[in-house]
């Protein structure tokens, strides 16, 4: 295995997702437990209890968005760059390395980037005019400039590291 000049592994900002979690779940958990009560209750009130048809479908909502939450608690945007190749994944998301090899890039520069504008938030983006985004937190990232003309932006909390691990990587190919 080559030389390893670097890695990183960068969380979404939990803070805000458990607040989200809270209120979007509890939204939908609400009706599927008052319906589950009404069913079971002997007398329940009013003259329109909750169907079995929509206490399924709550329950199933409510799960769905359990999921996705457990996702989102989950994933990590890994990077490492070796002698030989930078690599990155988005595991649970995608778990399989997306090996990048250095005579693939044309050019790469460290630049800061606005999320929501250029890509539509945060995560596993692509858009038409500014290629593929990778990010997670921050505003700084590592934007690749490949040969087929693609663009591809990784985001990071290491710059510097990032940036001299590149140009060490970079070298090795001329």
């Amino acid at each position: 295995m080559k030389k390893l000049l670097f890695k990183e592994e960068q969380e979404f900002d939990k803070r805000w997702l458990w607040l989200l979690m809270l209120v979007v779940v509890s939204a939908a958990a609400i009706p599927f437990f008052r319906g589950i009560y009404f069913l079971t209750a002997e007398n329940p009130p009013g003259d329109n209890p909750m169907t079995t048809e929509g206490l399924i479908v709550s329950g199933v909502t409510v799960l769905v968005m359990v999921v996705i939450f457990v996702l989102l608690f989950r994933a990590k945007l890994k990077t490492k760059i070796t002698a030989d190749k930078l690599s990155v994944c988005f595991p649970p998301l995608i778990r399989k390395w997306k090996d990048i090899d250095p005579s693939e890039i044309e050019k790469f520069e460290l630049r800061e980037y606005h999320p929501k504008r250029e890509y539509g938030g945060r995560g596993i983006k692509r858009r038409l005019r500014k290629g593929s985004a990778w990010t997670v937190a921050g505003r700084i990232g590592l934007q690749l400039y490949m040969k087929n003309g693609k663009r591809f932006l990784i985001g990071t909390q290491k710059q510097q590291a990032l940036e001299h691990a590149m140009q060490k990587m970079m070298e090795k190919e001329d």
